[in-house]
């Protein structure tokens, strides 16, 4: 048996877990870490934390094949060094897979958490079987990972998959990143919460409140009115899947996917998001490769960061 570790890791924390070979997690803990300590000091943190997770898994070491680190940020896979991580700057040009991989004693790989996430989804989840699948996770931004032929396509700067920063509309809202009229921008978190404000404010009713988190209008309490049959979180969240369902024609007929796979937190809305954005795509799209590719919603949930870091070493190792 073959056994592949993950590290999901985020600014404060980490979460260290082992899958076999079907992509079952087989024990997972999860650590804080300390962003002000200098890099390599808690890049030694990580490789403790990972050491004390595979001790405490029982598995023969020898049979742990490698470890996957999923990061958000800037950085470059191939020679396994973060760029830019912006929560936590005392890793920035840090050779994280190599410090990693010295004090393990295995072969350490290094990517981007989104493609990380879609590597997951394509050998464990939704996108199982497929060869050609893009993956997109739809929360506080929009963020995409495309796999062809079986194999992550990260482009010739590895940035290749930031599908939130397609522009659908060339006067429209301007971005941070610069651009107008980007996709994250509309159907991200805050273009969700403005759209629905918006379409409030001139009077439309909604039991909203029974919903808030906090006081505040989510995502998640417009999924639950909606759920609930609140006429203008359905109404707003019919509108979210028309725009995705049209930024997602353009990528059928660039790319031919045999499956668009949506996770993130607002892929929770299922449904009421999916099947307008499956309609618009439909309509849209040239209509033979629109009949063959799936809309799919993300299977693997809350695991996806730990399940896909740990699917790096299975992409590297096959």
């Amino acid at each position: 048996m073959k056994y592949y570790v993950g590290i999901d890791f985020g600014g404060t924390g980490i979460k260290i877990g082992i899958i076999d070979e079907s992509g079952k997690i087989l024990i997972k803990d999860s650590f804080d870490t300390d962003p002000h300590k200098r890099g390599e000091e808690i890049v030694q943190h990580i490789a403790e934390c990972t050491q004390k997770v595979m001790d405490d898994s029982g598995l023969p070491q020898e049979q742990i094949l490698g470890v996957g680190i999923g990061s958000p940020g800037l950085l470059n896979p191939e020679t396994g060094q973060l760029k830019v991580v912006v929560n936590v700057p005392n890793l920035n040009d840090v050779f994280i897979t190599k410090i990693l991989s010295d004090i393990l004693g295995k072969p350490a790989f290094l990517d981007n958490d989104v493609n990380a996430m879609s590597l997951g989804e394509f050998y464990y989840g939704a996108g199982k079987g497929m060869k050609n699948v893009i993956a997109m996770t739809l929360g506080t931004g929009v963020g995409g990972g495309i796999i062809l032929n079986g194999e992550l396509y990260r482009g010739s700067t590895f940035t290749a998959g930031e599908l939130g920063h397609m522009s659908i509309d060339r006067d429209g809202k301007s971005c941070p990143c610069g651009n107008s009229g980007c996709l994250e921008r509309y159907i991200g978190r805050d273009g969700i919460i403005e759209r629905f404000m918006i379409a409030r404010n001139k009077g439309f009713d909604t039991n909203i409140e029974k919903y808030l988190d906090k006081g505040k209008i989510t995502p998640k309490a417009i999924v639950q009115a909606a759920e609930a049959g609140d006429e203008l979180s359905v109404k707003v969240l019919e509108e979210t899947g028309e725009i995705l369902g049209s930024a997602l024609a353009t990528l059928v007929n660039a790319l031919n996917p045999e499956a668009v796979i949506i996770g993130g937190g607002i892929a929770n809305a299922g449904d009421l998001i999916l099947e307008p954005a499956r309609k618009t795509m439909l309509r849209l799209a040239y209509s033979i490769p629109a009949k063959v590719v799936r809309v799919l919603k993300a299977e693997l949930g809350n695991d996806a960061g730990l399940v896909g870091s740990a699917s790096l070493v299975v992409a590297n190792l096959s």
